[in-house]
């Protein structure tokens, strides 16, 4: 008998307001006009990824929501700032331009922590490696050096109008299409003062 179950990809995450997205969106042009070869994530999918969930069955969403709201039961709303650019692993090989959290890391860390963890318990397996908190701005398929770039990067150290309320975290669905991915919120859950 065919299987007739749909999988959606998915990932847990913070989302980021238009005004920061739009803040980044200038920087991302800027850097444009600097550095090649690299895919430029699109304004509005700027987000903070908590954790990647992948490829999961669609009744599974019955699984990991109970998760997701067990966790943030237990988190207050915290002041979120980013700032400062780098790259994954590392400037001389990278495969991620990033900009960095400056304010709530802890927060944002301990967040993604409580998540792969009461997923864990649920049965799913826990991320391999250290949590980074960190907004993409582009993935790089071929191989550059940016260290060139060290002088343009340390101008945006600090970055005006990056500062937010973290209230809620959201489950998103990301369908991968030629012209970039798209997406869509399937739910929203509050943080909890």
């Amino acid at each position: 008998m065919e299987n007739t179950t749909q999988r959606i990809r998915c990932f847990i995450a913070i989302e980021i307001p238009r005004f920061i997205q739009d803040g980044l969106a200038h920087i991302q042009d800027t850097l444009k006009k600097q550095i090649s070869q690299v895919s430029w994530i699109k304004s509005d999918n700027i987000h903070l990824t908590l954790k990647f969930m992948g490829e999961v069955e669609q009744n599974q969403l019955s699984v990991i929501e109970p998760a997701i709201e067990q966790v943030t039961q237990r988190y207050p709303p915290f002041a979120l700032k980013v700032g400062g650019i780098g790259a994954f692993p590392n400037l001389k090989r990278p495969r991620v331009i990033w900009v960095g959290v400056k304010v709530g890391a802890a927060e944002v860390s301990a967040l993604a922590r409580a998540i792969n963890l009461e997923l864990n318990r649920r049965g799913y397996p826990l991320d391999e490696g250290a949590f980074h908190p960190h907004v993409t701005l582009a993935r790089i398929k071929n191989r550059i050096d940016l260290r060139p770039f060290v002088d343009i990067f340390r101008q945006y150290n600090e970055i005006e109008n990056a500062s937010m309320t973290v209230n809620e975290i959201a489950l998103v669905r990301s369908q991968l299409h030629p012209k970039g991915a798209i997406y869509t919120i399937l739910k929203a859950y509050a943080l909890h003062p």
